[in-house]
């Protein structure tokens, strides 16, 4: 008997009848990733083919198949994979992941060349207690397992509504799980909530009229996100993350962001000082770079989409970016780790300003997309040769240089090479200055009778 292996590929299937569909999305079509043990790849398909046809549904490709292994040497290891992995058996040989049906986004209707853009959504700087009034919707929360260990205890002692957002029953996954929560007035959870640092970003809040469970149902869509980067396998959406959430509102296309917020009256998230702002909000006091916790405790942002789900554009059970949502999405991290990058020198070089530190994080980024240094570590070592000897540093100082230009050096060991040499740099640098300093002095020395004879 051949040896058997674990296949994972990606499945474009159809619907032979509605009730053969396994998503809500009123369309035919979808794509899901499946895991299958078998002797190889043609084998492997057969078997889903086959699985699928007892469903209702058709095979119409079954694409990117490689080993299991191959994957994740590929693209590291990934959760849900594992998952699918672990529900496979001799016995039941083949394990779908969640079926994502193809929607495709709104095509514009004929319009009138001064057609005016879509609402933009509303900022508005609020408190807890304007959360509370009697004409506000219900308050719910979905916290988050990763940046709130503590929730799972919380929830344990109380009687509220709450709802594990990922169906999983393992304690381990559920333990970093968001939960959707219904919050009471002067309850103990609001209470509690109130006082987390901001800067935890322990997750959001929604105003919505919506029961638990069609607010679970619905949030349960946007867990998994489909990205340009990868088209072969959902990433985890971490929405709850307010400071993922506000990029999400300055990113999304509208019809996404007014999809994703049907049943919400508002989206609201605790403000701190690493999130990126949009333009046109001016919080009042103004956030500053090394704003402290107490000047950010209890003020929190509201977000209204202010424009209605378009048409035949409810949610399905997938939710999927494009080129330019994705690219946006990027550039927001991107200001982010730069604030933050900008934010920690400020232990170490405490007398310089906020603009200077600004400057050299950026800097210091453009250094490490120059020479391949991207990690945290690598770019706060180039943040701290940037402040120190100059942004010109590897052209000024020739063993600096060799250290980033040498393309057999890995990017680990440039760090460590780089953070070695800055203390010889720091002297090196001075004495260059010193010398620069007394050329630019002898200019204007009065010239001595031995010189002029």
């Amino acid at each position: 008997m051949a040896e058997r292996d674990l296949w994972v590929g990606r499945c474009h299937v159809k619907a032979r009848y509605p009730e053969a569909r396994q998503w809500s999305a009123v369309v035919d079509e979808a794509v899901l990733v499946a895991v299958v043990t078998a002797s190889d790849a043609a084998t492997g398909q057969a078997l889903v083919a086959q699985r699928l046809e007892e469903a209702g549904l058709d095979l119409l490709t079954f694409e990117h198949v490689q080993t299991l292994l191959q994957r994740f040497r590929e693209q590291g290891m990934s959760q849900p994979l594992v998952d699918l992995a672990d529900r496979t058996s001799t016995a039941s040989p083949v394990a779908f992941g969640e079926m994502l049906p193809i929607l495709l986004e709104p095509e514009a209707a004929p319009a009138p060349q001064e057609a005016a853009p879509p609402p933009a959504p509303t900022y508005a700087e609020i408190g807890w207690d304007d959360l509370f009034g009697a004409t506000q919707p219900p308050l719910w929360a979905v916290i988050d397992g990763v940046n709130c260990r503590e929730v799972m205890a919380r929830l344990a002692e109380t009687d509220v509504q709450s709802a594990c957002l990922y169906a999983s029953t393992d304690a381990d996954t559920r333990a970093m799980a968001p939960w959707l929560v219904r919050l009471e007035p002067d309850s103990e959870l609001v209470s509690w909530l109130k006082g987390l640092p901001q800067d935890q970003h322990w997750g959001i809040l929604l105003q919505s009229t919506a029961t638990l469970k069609q607010l679970r149902t619905h949030l349960r869509k946007f867990t998994m996100l489909w990205t340009p980067a990868n088209d072969q396998a959902p990433v985890y959406f971490r929405f709850y993350d307010p400071r993922v959430a506000l990029d999400m509102s300055q990113a999304l296309a509208w019809w996404k962001l007014t999809a994703l917020m049907a049943p919400m009256d508002s989206l609201v998230m605790s403000l701190s000082p690493s999130m990126t702002l949009p333009a046109d909000l001016e919080p009042m006091p103004a956030i500053g770079l090394d704003a402290g916790a107490d000047e950010v405790q209890g003020r929190l942002l509201r977000v209204t989409a202010n424009a209605d789900t378009p048409v035949g554009n409810a949610p399905g059970r997938q939710f999927v970016i494009g080129d330019k949502e994705y690219r946006r999405f990027g550039e927001l991290a991107q200001a982010r780790s730069r604030q933050a990058l900008a934010r920690s020198l400020a232990e170490p070089y405490p007398q310089s300003s906020e603009d200077r530190r600004r400057r050299v994080a950026k800097e210091a980024v453009q250094l490490g997309q120059r020479y391949r240094l991207s990690s945290t570590r690598q770019i706060e070592t180039l943040a701290r040769c940037v402040m120190e000897v100059g942004p010109d540093f590897p052209q000024r100082h020739p063993e600096a240089g060799q250290i980033l230009d040498n393309p057999r050096t890995a990017g680990w060991r440039k760090r460590e090479l780089l953070a070695a040499w800055l203390p010889r740099g720091r002297v090196r640098h001075a004495l260059m200055n010193a010398e620069d300093d007394a050329a630019s002095l002898d200019n204007y020395r009065p010239i001595t009778d031995e010189e002029r004879s």
